[in-house]
């Protein structure tokens, strides 16, 4: 895959991590990955437009936790209802910088809305590029990326 087409992950990842929880990461091996994310919470959305293809967001528990703590400004020990929406809501605005970096460099993006699943059993892509971002010591934020053709 194209570099040009995964700069803009990682890019708006990081950028929005540092904005939203004020935390830095640090990008580790990337890899191809084969579905499912068995026992992660995943996040997907689609991208539409001059780029098409799919997005999730892969990470454990305790990760999920520790955003959901980040951005709520409490220690959240229970992934529920408002949790796991403050977590969508970090997967959107990232795609949201996703999408901005692409335009930027003259491709239009769109998303679609967050779909949270626990184990990731319902995607009809079989290999993602996957792109682990460690956002604390032991903390994997993995970005999962397919693109069309």
């Amino acid at each position: 895959m194209n570099v040009e087409l995964i700069n803009p992950f990682i890019q708006g990842t990081q950028q929005t991590l540092s904005m939203v929880c004020n935390v830095q990461s640090k990008m580790g091996k990337v890899s191809i990955k084969n579905k499912p994310f068995d026992n992660k919470i995943n996040i997907t959305i689609g991208i539409l437009g001059d780029i098409k293809g799919k997005v999730n967001y892969a990470f454990d528990l305790n990760v999920a936790l520790f955003i959901a703590s980040k951005m709520m400004f409490m220690e959240v020990t229970n992934l529920d209802d408002i949790s796991k929406s403050a977590i969508c809501e970090l997967t959107n605005m990232i795609s949201g910088s996703i999408a901005t970096v692409f335009s930027n460099s003259g491709k239009f993006v769109d998303i679609t809305t967050p779909i949270l699943e626990e184990n990731y059993s319902n995607c009809d892509v079989e290999k993602f590029i996957s792109i682990p971002l460690e956002i604390e010591p032991g903390k994997i934020f993995e970005i999962n990326v397919w693109i069309e053709g």
